[in-house]
């Protein structure tokens, strides 16, 4: 992800499209997604230039709308009645506050965004005849916008990612055509749109918080809501097995523009997607669980991890360009498997029991040039501990991340050249997290995290004196599904 000139996409978590319309048929169920700071454009760069974004991905128990359409709230005659015309809307609320009383780079910084997103889909076999066919939109605009410089402050890959970046107003996050063929079975999808909404889908329970390094650092994701060209074809082997593959071009500081300055980009690769999963959920089986194992491969050059095009060290000798590198390629294992129930399984019609599950994120870079070659998160989530609040989840998690060499010495160099001690920078980096998912009701969710970083880095702020502290990081998503409470959408 992104960050602020080191941030990441927006609230990892609300990354799935506003209000999806098209993979859900594939992988059971539409994600939301609320983009996050802007980011450095695609580039696999080891440092980017306005890499910042937070990745909201919504919580598939919100971004969810029931089959039955029934809505209710001041507009549901007229969006009830505009959705048999073929046209429906909805509009999701997303409230981003971090804090860093003790880690990283400047302790005790606060920041906060909030996203607004306005989606709309149009169902092209009710307009136009077209079976299976339907044109998706979605607008992200930005507010109650504090600190973007919260990933300099911090620093840090991971936790320096989680606050968002929003220099823009507003963004094109959505605009495709999709497509679905052989019995919904084939899905296709093509416009305006953004790989984080199709691949490595986040298995946790927290927007903010649940994301894959290696997708935003090493594939070169921009921040999910700031939408790039894409094409995406999607094929249901079964009915809990899919195949996928993608590819979604690399424009260097796309994420400055407004998404419709389509004259103004420049094309200087594609990131390359494939994947291949099973999901099964409790209707399915007693004790359900997803799997997905993703490859991908960035054809940008990128910047070399330690050296200028002189053979001498970039992190000493910052004004001299860097030695340029072609492509970069990785492979991640997502997966989450429900462990124990309360019920024994032998309640079978319900759909939110009291259990425990465990899942993972795990990825490996190839490229040694690229800043991380190794991250693996993993972690157990409590769902339901009351059953008089099934959407409540608590979750506890721990990340190991490692560096390149190269790169640890790169950040050692440029503190040292900064004022810095120029001590050795550890490769490894370890985040302990707890996380809670709060059901308020009428859809309104709270998702607190709390957050304990060992050995930070100074990715987004290299050039620094400072050494990142290890110590907390805190902070919570509000997240207002203000289309359903207004009728425009189900409920």
């Amino acid at each position: 992800m992104p960050r602020d000139a080191t941030e990441k996409p927006a609230s990892a978590a609300v990354a799935r499209s506003a209000r999806r319309t098209g993979l859900p048929v594939l992988l059971g169920g539409a994600f939301l997604a609320a983009g996050m700071l802007s980011a450095e454009a695609q580039t696999a760069s080891p440092v980017g230039e306005l890499n910042a974004q937070t990745q909201p991905r919504t919580d598939r128990d919100i971004a969810s709308k029931p089959a039955d359409p029934v809505r209710t709230g001041p507009l549901a005659p007229w969006a009830t009645d505009m959705a048999a015309r073929g046209l429906t809307f909805d509009v999701n609320i997303y409230d981003f506050y971090q804090a860093n009383p003790s880690a990283g780079l400047r302790t005790g910084e606060q920041s906060n965004a909030a996203y607004f997103v306005l989606s709309m889909t149009a169902d092209m076999q009710k307009l136009a005849g077209i079976a299976g066919g339907s044109i998706n939109f979605t607008q992200t605009f930005f507010g109650l916008v504090r600190n973007l410089n919260m990933a300099g402050d911090i620093g840090d890959t991971t936790v320096g990612y989680q606050p968002p970046y929003t220099p823009n107003s507003t963004r094109l996050s959505l605009l495709t055509y999709q497509q679905k063929l052989l019995d919904d079975r084939l899905v296709v999808e093509v416009g305006r749109t953004h790989p984080d909404r199709y691949y490595g889908l986040p298995p946790c329970n927290s927007i903010n918080s649940c994301f894959q390094d290696m997708f935003y650092f090493n594939a070169g994701f921009t921040s999910p809501l700031f939408g790039v060209w894409g094409a995406n074809i999607a094929y249901k082997l079964s009915p809990t097995t899919y195949i996928q593959a993608g590819a979604f071009s690399v424009n260097p500081n796309t994420n400055v523009l407004s998404g419709y300055d389509f004259g103004y980009e420049r094309l200087s690769g594609a990131v390359v997607m494939t994947e291949i999963g099973r999901k099964t959920d409790y209707t399915m089986e007693a004790y359900p669980g997803r799997v997905s194992l993703t490859g991908f491969y960035n054809t940008a050059d990128h910047d070399d991890n330690f050296k200028t095009i002189a053979g001498t060290s970039k992190g000493l000798n910052p004004g001299t360009p860097s030695l340029q590198k072609s492509g970069t390629s990785g492979v991640v294992l997502t997966g989450t498997q429900t462990l124990w129930r309360a019920d024994g399984g032998r309640d079978a019609s319900n759909p939110h029991p009291t259990a425990i599950s465990a899942y993972t994120g795990t990825g490996y870079a190839f490229d040694p040039t690229i800043p991380i070659r190794f991250n693996s998160f993993a972690g157990l989530l409590l769902s339901a501990p009351d059953q008089g609040r099934p959407n409540d989840t608590y979750g506890i998690k721990a990340n190991w991340q490692r560096l390149n060499q190269n790169y640890a010495d790169f950040l050692s160099d440029a503190n040292f050249i900064s004022g810095g001690t120029g001590e050795p920078y550890s490769r490894d980096k370890f985040v302990f997290e707890v996380n809670a998912h709060f059901d308020l009701g009428a859809g309104v969710v709270l998702e607190p995290v709390v957050q304990y970083v060992v050995n930070p880095n100074s990715f987004y702020n290299p050039y620094t004196a400072r050494r990142a502290k290890d110590g907390f990081y805190g902070g919570f998503t509000l997240v207002v599904p203000l289309g359903t409470l207004l009728g425009l959408a189900p409920g």
